[in-house]
């Protein structure tokens, strides 16, 4: 009888998991509502109990769990090391000592978006490509990232290898400020606030109520507009950090993922185009593509930090 995994993904909204098998397929995808204002204590109380449901319908063995959470996660003891107030009391969580206290399996643990770029490494976007280098964005209400080498993620020695969001694309003493207060950084400039800003700058509305579908709506209706200059021009600044990453990295393959990437080629045929304009001849060449993972990436991604690698060579050969 074949085995399977579980994977169990801690965001600031919602738990979500699910089983997933060797080809990176899920079934029984269960999630309940994070619950930030009982602390981190009881997030990951719940997390636990929403990983035994899941575990108790499986018809196979559950081999292993994996888990993608907010925060910089120390990979090596399974503890968060750093969390913002998205999830509050969810720095010093010992994630990985408690799952496999109450739920008697081995686990992994690491943050939520190195595992969407490990998911995308091994079973979406990149999946046909071994021993590579590829390297994960993450546009939504903020900018994260991942670099995934030779199928591992590159987490660096304070565990913020991959925070490409905040690579900076503006010196200028004008710059945009991202959700944390630093100036020119991508996030401040290719993040879904960003997007609206921009439009909003653009377009003279000075409405707060407005979201990412007000400006892809404006775009819609007149191709010409704000709403399609924004779009380009976090477009343009999204290929000045291409330029930089594929430059200092010369990946394989660079992924865009989170909600922008639903712009397609809107957002990244301006992007493309100072790829190859500004980067060195051979990074001009880096393929960018958008992620394909998309619903259950979450998932996926958190059980593949349990999924052998040999297991997949298998499938897929």
């Amino acid at each position: 009888m074949t085995h399977c995994y579980c994977g169990i993904d801690i965001g600031g909204t919602k738990i979500a998991g699910g089983l997933v098998d060797e080809q990176g397929r899920v079934s029984s995808r269960r999630e309940v509502p994070t619950p930030v204002r009982a602390g981190g204590s009881q997030i990951l109380a719940n997390a636990i109990a929403l990983a035994r449901q899941i575990i108790a319908t499986s018809t196979r063995p559950v081999k292993a769990i994996g888990i993608g959470a907010g925060g910089q996660i120390d990979a090596d003891k399974g503890l968060v090391f750093s969390a913002t107030e998205v999830l509050p009391g969810w720095k010093g969580q010992r994630i990985t000592e408690a799952f496999e206290r109450e739920l008697g399996l081995p686990t992994k643990v690491d943050n939520d978006v190195n595992v969407l770029g490990l998911g995308e490494s091994r079973f979406g976007a990149a999946r046909h490509l071994r021993n590579a280098s590829v390297v994960f964005l993450a546009l939504g209400t903020g900018v994260g990232g991942a670099i995934i080498i030779d199928g591992k993620v590159v987490r660096g020695s304070h565990w913020s290898g991959g925070e490409l969001g905040h690579i900076l694309v503006s010196m200028d003493d004008n710059a945009r400020v991202d959700l944390g207060g630093t100036k020119g950084t991508l996030e401040a400039y290719c993040s879904g606030p960003a997007l609206v800003n921009i439009w909003r700058e653009l377009s003279g509305h000075d409405s707060e109520d407005l979201s990412g579908y007000d400006v892809v709506a404006d775009a819609d209706r007149n191709p010409d507009g704000p709403g399609a200059k924004a779009i380009e021009l976090i477009g343009k600044h999204l290929g000045f950090g291409l330029v930089t990453l594929a430059n200092a990295l010369d990946p394989d393959l660079i992924i865009i993922g989170g909600g922008l990437a639903a712009l397609k080629g809107r957002l990244l045929k301006p992007a493309i185009a100072v790829l190859k304009e500004r980067a060195m001849p051979g990074p001009a060449t880096c393929p960018v593509v958008t992620a394909e993972l998309e619903a259950d990436a979450a998932i996926v991604g958190a059980a593949s930090l349990v999924i052998p690698q040999e297991a997949e060579i298998t499938v897929m050969s």
